[in-house]
């Protein structure tokens, strides 16, 4: 199952709207859904703070965050896993700005 057929799967759907910022690739799993985000967190920094795409950049980042660790609870994960996606979201991105 790709992320994106995860996503819509999900019991509360998607706002139309905000959906294509979700367009993310890859097979569903908590670090897929990181990666993703970090992707998104990226393509904020790129855009213009002026932008509106930066906002919904910097908002799908977070609801992949949002869903990594969802995923990872419904999958039974121990508190190492949330921990470990705590400390990928607080300290690799910086790094990672142009």
């Amino acid at each position: 199952m790709t992320i994106g057929e995860w996503i819509d799967g999900r019991v509360r759907p998607v706002p139309v709207e905000f959906r294509p910022h979700l367009s993310v690739g890859g097979p569903v799993s908590p670090d897929g859904l990181l990666a993703a985000a970090e992707r998104k967190f990226t393509d904020c920094a790129v855009d213009s703070p002026r932008d509106r795409g930066a906002a919904f950049s910097l908002l799908a980042a977070d609801a992949c965050v949002t869903y990594a660790c969802t995923l990872a609870m419904t999958e039974d994960a121990d508190a190492s896993t949330l921990r470990g996606a705590a400390r990928r979201v607080a300290h690799g991105w910086w790094d990672s700005l142009p």
